[in-house]
């Protein structure tokens, strides 16, 4: 076998070219990073709802959509009060009545969440990290990635700061993490402060936890037996699997991008060696008449693309732990994009992957020409 010192040094005989590829492979095992991490927080954020134990109660019209639920506030509150199977924390029941809105200011658009007490204890990812959850007359708490999704500076958010919305100034007095779920994205407030500024009477739906996910038939029977509310009763497993399945395409092109950015990458790679086996013909029949094997020589070429590879992806995978998290608006809210561990390892695989299709066909080509034409220099 041809020693490891011979591949680094070819690697710096042709420093430019090498670079220009380090730099092509860093870009492409970024690119895969990202997409996958891409990919990754949808699924993490539409299942966030796919609790067993999680229920809903929506308007009677809504089918599966959350938006177009319209409840009058008083059957909510019925539904609430009255609905068999909800968990009991503390003497109180977990059953909330909400209203969600899309609220807009020019450019930003936020989604604003109206919620009582229950709300926590029936949302018990979401956890306050700075300040405080509302309690007074016009207050509201925002999500970490609230700021990503209305396009606003994380100093707008503050605590202490007001925040417009509905053309009424809200004061913010706590902000919240419910990590990896769309909860992140909202801005909640007392639900009466939030029906006075859209001037609205009715609400979206009833969010209730059940002692145990068995008991929705009981749910589900109560809903239909009360006509008078106008209601009707789903998991909400069921309402976020209706919007993983409108979220799939995007992941399906995100890994697609995926698959496109490693053939790129061997398309760099190849363009790289195939130049490094033009230039170096007569050295390479030269190392075959010395007595090296074809098959040696093949392994140090292919060592080559590999190496050059490698420290490609480990560049990019560098570039993205600099980067960090970032928060990208998104049709459901907002996702939280971190290059976690299995994306970088999916990412420097990538890379390798590569390397290696880029590298075989040229080593092959090395070795497969007659020793007299290599000898000669003829390319």
């Amino acid at each position: 076998m041809l020693p490891f010192g011979y591949v680094l040094r070819n690697l710096l005989r042709r420093a430019p070219r090498s670079a220009a590829t380090l730099g092509g492979i860093a870009a492409t095992t970024l690119l895969v990073v990202a997409m996958y991490a891409f990919a990754a927080a949808l699924h993490t954020a539409a299942g966030t709802g796919a609790r067993p134990d999680l229920a809903l109660v929506l308007g009677v019209s809504a089918e599966v959509d959350l938006v177009r639920s319209v409840i009058a506030r008083g059957s909510a509150e019925i539904a609430a009060a009255a609905a068999p199977g909800v968990l009991t924390v503390g003497g109180a029941r977990a059953a909330s009545v909400e209203l969600h809105i899309a609220t807009r200011k020019g450019e930003q658009i936020g989604l604003l969440r109206g919620v009582t007490p229950a709300a926590y204890l029936v949302h018990d990812e979401v956890q306050v990290v700075d300040g405080r959850e509302p309690r007074g007359p016009r207050e509201v708490m925002v999500g970490a990635l609230a700021g990503a999704r209305m396009g606003l500076p994380a100093a707008a958010l503050a605590v202490g700061q007001t925040l417009e919305l509905e053309r009424t100034e809200f004061t913010i007095v706590g902000r919240f993490a419910a990590r990896g779920t769309a909860y992140e994205a909202e801005v909640w407030g007392h639900l009466t402060d939030v029906m006075q500024a859209t001037r609205r009477e009715d609400v979206s739906c009833v969010a209730l936890r059940l002692r145990d996910p068995a008991q929705f038939a009981e749910l589900s029977l109560f809903a239909n037996r009360r006509l008078d509310l106008e209601i009707a009763a789903l998991p909400a497993s069921e309402l976020y699997a209706a919007v993983a399945a409108s979220l799939q395409p995007i992941a399906t092109m995100a890994h697609w991008l995926c698959v496109l950015a490693v053939v790129a990458g061997a398309f760099a790679c190849a363009n790289t060696m195939f130049a490094a086996v033009l230039t170096r013909t007569r050295e390479l029949g030269t190392l075959r008449a010395l007595g090296h094997a074809p098959m040696a020589i093949a392994w140090s070429l292919l060592q080559e693309s590999l190496l050059l590879a490698f420290l490609g992806g480990a560049i990019g995978v560098l570039v993205a732990l600099a980067i960090g998290e970032i928060g990208l608006r998104c049709p459901m809210g907002a996702l939280r994009l971190q290059a976690d561990a299995t994306s970088r390892a999916i990412g420097l695989g990538a890379a390798l992957v590569s390397g290696g299709l880029g590298g075989i066909v040229p080593a092959l080509r090395a070795i497969r020409q007659p020793l007299v034409e290599a000898l000669s220099g003829r390319t």
